[in-house]
């Protein structure tokens, strides 16, 4: 046990509530009634990832946007090797001072957003907290799609209602159908949690799964949260879907 790490790590504060090899759990500057999302989010994860293992064989993972590493440590439990990724240099080293505090070996990280990012396509590609920061999230989901193997898991807040209409396509005899929306926010790339730019394009529901169906996933599923899970789930403000490669 490496003490001098461990006491660099209580010196901070933290997104996540990692266990430390003490017994002791990182410091959190979240709210209190906002840490539930990590255990949702992780319960999610591994119910799917049950699922995917009974497939696929456990090899190579992506995690997008990892922050800290919280989900890169989960996803360890399960590949022979993950590969986090994130935009951010601070979170990166905090990522891997609590990896190797915690002696997790099969995680790599690397400073790079997945729209810049060159590497191979991998079997299971996790995107949590990444989609409703991003000015184009179409060409998202087409670079997640391209580097997906067999398995993705996507987490978003989504809008909290549906556009059911036509919109008119050139003349009013000739109509389209909407196939999921999008909500236009100011983001905030100047933090940890912000996307790249200051505008943002927030999926609804349907538009998600649509996008998915549209890049060749099957077997979409979306996680149907008990009532004890994270309030956003419950009110459907936020989804995390599971989808397969044909």
């Amino acid at each position: 046990m490496d003490i001098q790490k461990i006491n660099e790590i209580k010196a901070q504060q933290w997104f996540y509530e990692f266990k430390l090899p003490d017994g002791t759990t990182t410091q959190s500057y979240l709210p209190d009634f906002v840490r539930q999302i990590h255990h949702t989010r992780e319960k999610a994860l591994r119910q799917f990832l049950s699922d995917y293992g009974s497939k696929n064989s456990f090899n190579h993972a992506i995690d997008v946007s990892c922050h800290e590493g919280y989900y890169s440590h989960v996803l360890a439990d399960y590949f022979k090797h993950v590969a986090g990724i994130d935009k951010n240099s601070n979170s990166l080293k905090k990522a891997q001072l609590i990896t190797e505090v915690t002696g997790k070996t099969n995680i790599s990280y690397e400073l790079t957003s997945i729209e810049n990012w060159q590497g191979n396509a991998v079997d299971f590609v996790l995107c949590f907290g990444l989609l409703y920061h991003i000015e184009n999230p179409v060409q998202m989901m087409r670079k997640l799609a391209a580097i997906t193997k067999s398995a993705i898991c996507i987490e978003s807040q989504v809008l909290p209602a549906e556009c059911n209409m036509q919109v008119e396509d050139g003349c009013y005899k000739k109509l389209r159908d909407i196939k999921g929306s999008f909500g236009l926010c100011f983001d905030y790339p100047d933090i940890s949690e912000g996307g790249l730019t200051e505008l943002a394009l927030v999926p609804s529901r349907e538009a998600l799964i649509t996008l998915l169906q549209h890049f060749g996933f099957v077997n979409i599923r979306v996680y149907e949260p008990a009532e004890n899970d994270y309030e956003q789930f419950v009110r459907q403000q936020r989804v995390i879907v599971y989808a397969e490669k044909k």
